[in-house]
């Protein structure tokens, strides 16, 4: 489900559908099953369907509720009545004539809204067989129970000081064109000893709460995979620390199985966010305490030594393969208790793929995951409930704020300042209560920016940075992936057990990797091209279906543009050597489904018929899919502020300082100078760590 990549302030009018509300009652009785749609019902789809809109940005709350607009008056013409007044079914054929026309995917987009808020009615929930709530509760106190001395551990560990070892070329190394120290301080050699575990302990704090002024060490923008290691390596290394996140503070209890209620509260503009081009790609970006880490599925792979070579090469450098990184991950998969599934944490959705592609004959491999004894409430990307997933929220971060690391949330960073070419700090607004957003302005040594692949270079070209290569905003990959839905005879009730606990590894050398994902019963409906009757007689097989996705290594690059003081504009373009591989892998996927007995598969290419035999996948094999008839979507951004040895290619040297000025580095995905090919989380982890200590060690 995606609007738009031209993102603008979330401030404004245009803020519901509240004058909207007989159009959007008509399509629920249009798109909806009629069996059981009471006006009550009907009431309460239209309320969730309203607040799930107030989530988006201020563009595309406009555009949607024109579009309802547009409809509601569209019909008066041919027919002499306004769309609500018209019959259901009449509705129903006129929405799918009008989703042809050239209004189509924003009329698609207010069919995803409707279906997604009837799906999560609570009666509506059970009626599909899904109550997941009660098996979660049941889950989290039996692990409580089995596992609380290992948790103690933990907890203890997270909190116990393990300092980043110096390195034996520690004064010797060279920091790049540009750059003298991490933090543009030749004259200190040590982080100061007053501010040393011991002295105080941090918290998180709402911004409405924050000074107008701060000085510290050093600033890190953005909570998630960067952010955190970036918090905690510094603040135990004794610097002052202040973290800004943008979003607000969600803590494990608060974690909900509500899809919509999850897409409004944790992720930016409800995860309603497509690149700009002739195939639009879906993305999603974490916006709350521990970022994209609270909302990911928990995979925690290192890259390849392939991956890792061709970096080293296009770096130029050679650290970077050759086990060079091997003690950084090592550190962050001991503070992330990086392991295997446990046993009882396998759901039947991943022995069924396993089984197909057994009998296929293709390699598995299990997933390594960043939990602690996981329960298999399979909710990870709404934020996991149990506390088991090792998101900077529950790991990096409490350990952060053992060693004095302040966070302060709700507080959108919108410019790097700096005094010519040194960073000084940054500058930004208090969203949330305060109206008009309180400004703020946080001055520190070193600033960091782990704000993704997407705020990253928004920020920094906003605030007037131009590294000499002319790269910064540029390069963007994305693993363009999509998913397949599969049905089975049994009862597979794909809910209960891990996000993904294995892979498919078969077609890695192609930079394909299958894996199942499920998906709750909302986002299975937002997916099937169908309406009303149908679309209810598909969802009573909900726990029938086992939804799986495809990654594919990308070919095609990408481009960040900021739009005024917040927005950001996003391109790019799927190749078709991508658009090939991403439609012979939901084949491939779809077959080894089907060999551990699926009856049926929909597929994400508009136009195809769903796929019951294997002529019918050899027919889709055959036939020629355009990028844009992909429902592609990702999670994975990377790329656009790459890292590199020479200046005149890269936007940051080799350990994330950005060329030209000093006392600024970024540590997120932003750096990778390729796609990983795999999920990037521990790899940006690691990079992070790696920025730290040679922050620390020319301090």
């Amino acid at each position: 489900m995606t609007v738009t990549a031209f993102q603008r302030s979330r401030g404004g009018r245009a803020r519901s559908f509240r004058r909207r509300r007989p159009v959007i009652a008509a399509l629920v009785r249009g798109v909806c099953p009629p069996d059981g749609l009471t006006d009550e019902l009907i009431e309460a789809t239209v309320d969730e369907a309203d607040a799930f809109v107030g989530a988006l940005n201020l563009t595309s709350r406009r555009a949607l509720l024109t579009l309802a607009g547009v409809l509601e008056h569209g019909t008066r013409v041919r027919r002499g009545l306004p769309f609500s007044a018209i019959d259901p079914v009449v509705a129903r054929d006129v929405l799918a004539r009008s989703r042809r026309g050239p209004l189509g995917r924003g009329l698609q987009l207010l069919r995803d809204v409707v279906v997604m808020a009837y799906y999560e009615q609570p009666q509506v929930r059970i009626r599909v067989g899904y109550n997941p709530d009660p098996y979660i509760a049941a889950k989290r106190a039996e692990r409580l129970q089995s596992w609380s001395s290992d948790i103690a551990s933990h907890r203890r560990l997270l909190v116990t000081p393990a300092p980043l070892p110096p390195t034996a070329s520690s004064q010797s190394r060279s920091r790049g064109s540009g750059s003298t120290t991490a933090a543009g301080r030749p004259g200190s050699s040590q982080p100061s000893p007053d501010r040393s575990r011991g002295d105080r302990v941090g918290a998180i704090r709402p911004g409405t709460q924050m000074p107008g002024r701060l000085e510290c060490d050093v600033v890190v923008v953005g909570s998630g995979a960067g952010g955190g290691v970036m918090a905690a390596e510094l603040a135990e290394a004794g610097l002052s620390v202040v973290v800004l996140e943008e979003g607000a503070h969600h803590p494990t209890e608060s974690f909900t199985t509500s899809t919509t209620q999850a897409l409004r509260t944790l992720y930016r503009d409800g995860g309603a966010t497509t690149t700009l081009g002739r195939a639009p790609v879906g993305y999603a970006e974490g916006r709350c305490v521990g970022g994209g880490t609270v909302i990911n599925g928990g995979m925690a792979f290192r890259a390849s030594d392939g991956v890792l070579s061709r970096w080293a090469v296009a770096c130029g450098d050679p650290a970077l393969s050759s086990g060079g990184l091997d003690d950084y991950y090592a550190r962050v998969e001991r503070f992330l208790s990086v392991g295997l599934p446990d046993a009882g944490s396998v759901g039947r959705d991943q022995e069924l793929l396993r089984l197909g592609a057994q009998r296929l004959g293709w390699r598995v491999i299990e997933d390594p995951r960043n939990h602690l004894h996981c329960g298999g409430c399979n909710v990870c990307t709404w934020g996991c409930p149990t506390g088991a997933k090792q998101s900077t929220l529950v790991s990096y971060l409490p350990r952060a704020l053992a060693f004095g690391a302040t966070v302060w949330t709700d507080c959108r960073v919108e410019r790097v300042l700096h005094n010519g070419k040194q960073a000084v700090g940054v500058r930004g607004r208090v969203s949330g209560a305060s109206r008009p957003a309180r400004a703020f302005e946080v001055r520190a040594s070193h600033v960091v920016v782990c704000a993704g692949a997407i705020q990253t270079p928004a920020l920094l070209l906003r605030s007037g940075m131009r590294p000499p290569s002319g790269q910064l905003g540029r390069n963007l990959t994305l693993h363009p992936g999509a998913g397949v839905m599969a049905v089975f005879e049994e009862v597979v009730d794909g809910w209960k057990g891990a996000h993904q606990s294995l892979q498919v590894r078969e077609f890695e050398s192609h930079g394909v990797i299958l894996a199942a994902v499920n998906l709750p019963p909302s986002l299975v409906a937002r997916a099937l091209p169908l309406d009303g009757a149908a679309l209810g007689e598909a969802l009573a097989a909900y726990n029938q279906i086992v939804t799986a996705g495809v990654l594919v290594e990308d070919t095609g690059a990408g481009r960040v543009r900021p739009i005024g003081s917040t927005g950001v504009a996003v391109t790019y373009a799927v190749t078709a050597t991508d658009a090939d591989r991403v439609t012979r892998a939901v084949l491939l996927v779809s077959e080894a489904l089907m060999a551990a007995g699926a009856h049926t598969v929909h597929l994400p290419i508009r136009g195809h018929q769903p796929l019951r035999t294997g002529d019918d996948i050899r027919r889709a094999a055959a036939r020629r899919v355009r990028a844009s008839d992909l429902d592609l979507l990702t999670v994975h951004l990377m790329g656009t502020a790459r890292m590199g040895s020479d200046p005149l290619w890269a936007v940051c040297d080799p350990f994330g300082a950005v060329y030209e000025t000093r006392g600024l580095t970024v540590a997120d995905a932003s750096l990778f100078p390729g796609p990983v090919g795999v999920n990037p989380m521990l790899t940006v982890m690691a990079l992070a760590t790696r920025a730290a200590e040679r922050i620390i060690e020319t301090w």
